[in-house]
């Protein structure tokens, strides 16, 4: 059964958005997408900073221009996901699943990548914004 927040976002963006900025005016809001169910969901400049999707599936999904800021994607699926021009600054993709996304022009500044991310799994350009190289603790 989907949540509230993956039965708004599955209604749009232009929904969404509208439903995230309510709610953030009541308060502090973490949207609650874990193990959402968003394949080839149109999600192009969709507001979602903070939210939850861990173990979410968003194979082939369009996050063209969403704002994903600190959002946890741990083990997430975004198998050939549009991300060009993300926000995905701070977000943690330990345990996701990138292979084929297109993160063309997407800024991971700070964002926690899995130790085992391959650059050459994905799809980049000169704007893709990396997270700086950390030594190993």
């Amino acid at each position: 059964m989907p949540t509230e927040d993956e039965s708004i976002l599955l209604q749009g963006p232009g929904r969404w958005n509208e439903h995230a900025r309510r709610r953030r005016a009541q308060g502090p809001f973490r949207p609650d997408l874990r193990k959402a169910m968003l394949h080839g969901a149109d999600l192009q400049g969709a507001e979602l900073a903070g939210a939850d999707f861990t173990g979410a599936v968003l194979t082939e999904a369009y996050l063209i221009s969403a704002d994903l800021r600190d959002a946890d994607l741990e083990g997430a699926d975004l198998c050939e996901a549009y991300l060009i021009l993300a926000e995905l600054n701070g977000c943690r993709l330990v345990g996701a699943n990138l292979d084929g996304a297109d993160l063309s022009g997407a800024d991971l500044t700070g964002a926690e990548l899995d130790p085992s991310f391959d650059r050459s799994s994905v799809i980049s350009d000169y704007l893709t914004i990396w997270p700086s190289e950390r030594s190993s603790s």
